[in-house]
Order: structure tokens, then sequence, then C-alpha cells
């Protein structure tokens, strides 16, 4: 296997996890902030409090967000899949 292959796809693989990690990882990071200045701003230190909300918003991500990643998966293993019999060449 040519290196400059090897590295093409490795690249293609942290782009396809930024991709499929970033809107629910993104939304968590943002509720997690939210809840804790409110809750630094209330001084309530129930752990219960974080959580719920965290689950519930990551839930909606993946139900809004999961069709469009599954695609962009199904394409992108599709691709490698394809490319199988170059490196056998």
């Amino acid at each position: 296997m040519d290196p400059a292959i090897a590295v093409e796809w490795a690249l293609a693989a942290l782009w396809m996890t930024f991709v499929l990690c970033g809107p629910a990882l993104l939304a968590i990071l943002v509720v997690g902030l939210v809840i804790g200045i409110l809750q630094a701003a209330t001084s309530v230190s129930e752990s219960s409090v974080a959580f719920i909300p965290k689950l519930l918003v990551i839930g909606l991500v993946l139900l809004m967000v999961g069709p469009l990643s599954l695609s962009l998966f199904l394409d992108y293993l599709r691709d490698i899949l394809m490319r199988i019999p170059e490196l056998v060449n």
C-alpha cells in the first residue's frame, strides 16, 4: 500500500469522525455551559440537574441529525469498500 493512500484514508476517517460526532458534542457543550452557569448562579450542586437536560438534548440531536449522519456514513463506507480492489493490484 502506498503511504499516500494510507494517509488519505486516515484523514478521511478522521473527517468522518468529526462530521458524525460534531453536532452531538457541540450540543452537549452548549447545554453543559448554560447549565453550569445556572448552577453557579443559583448555588445548586445537584448532579442530576445537569444530567437530565444533556440526556434530552443528545436524544433530540440524534433524532434530528441521525438520518443525515447515517447517510453520510454509508456513502463513506461504500466508497471505502469500492476502493479496496485498487489496493490488491
